[in-house]
């Protein structure tokens, strides 16, 4: 799992140096299909997905080489809070939230929820909606502003 460590990036965003710390969740090497076994983390139950990991460990090159000049669509999930998805060249998808820690100066927090190789016939239940360049995106973010 060491490819799922926290991971800190710097990024030019409007002209200023922005810091973003990378946080990998439970949901990137885990499913609900009780087909591995099964693993709790914060009392959440799930199973761990052999596909699911393998994938997660493109996730840290995903982040390094391309997330900068991606493209991201804002959504409002049902369990709270604006979230962001992005669907890489591969079918994967990868679902994150950003936040900016109290009290810092041009620094996000940004926290991968889930990541997940995405089917044929589950392309119709991504977010749909205005997709924004993540440079834009972490910019408001920073200035405490929605997208």
């Amino acid at each position: 799992m060491k490819h799922l460590q926290p991971l800190v990036l710097t990024f030019d965003v409007a002209g200023q140096k922005l810091t973003v710390k990378f946080e990998f969740g439970f949901h990137c090497f885990t499913d609900d299909k009780g087909e591995g076994e099964l693993l709790r983390h914060k009392g959440e139950k799930r199973y761990f997905c052999p596909s699911r990991y393998h994938c997660s460990t493109q996730l840290r090159d995903y982040i390094e080489r391309r997330f900068f000049e991606g493209m991201v669509v804002p959504h409002n999930s049902k369990h709270g809070g604006q979230r962001y998805f992005c669907l890489d060249l591969h079918d994967y998808a990868i679902f994150f939230s950003i936040s900016k820690p109290q009290g810092t100066t041009n620094h996000l927090r940004l926290h991968v929820i889930s990541a997940y190789d995405v089917a044929n016939w589950g392309r119709h239940s991504l977010p749909r909606g205005k997709a924004f360049n993540v440079r834009y995106v972490l910019e408001m973010r920073n200035n405490g502003k929605s997208v």
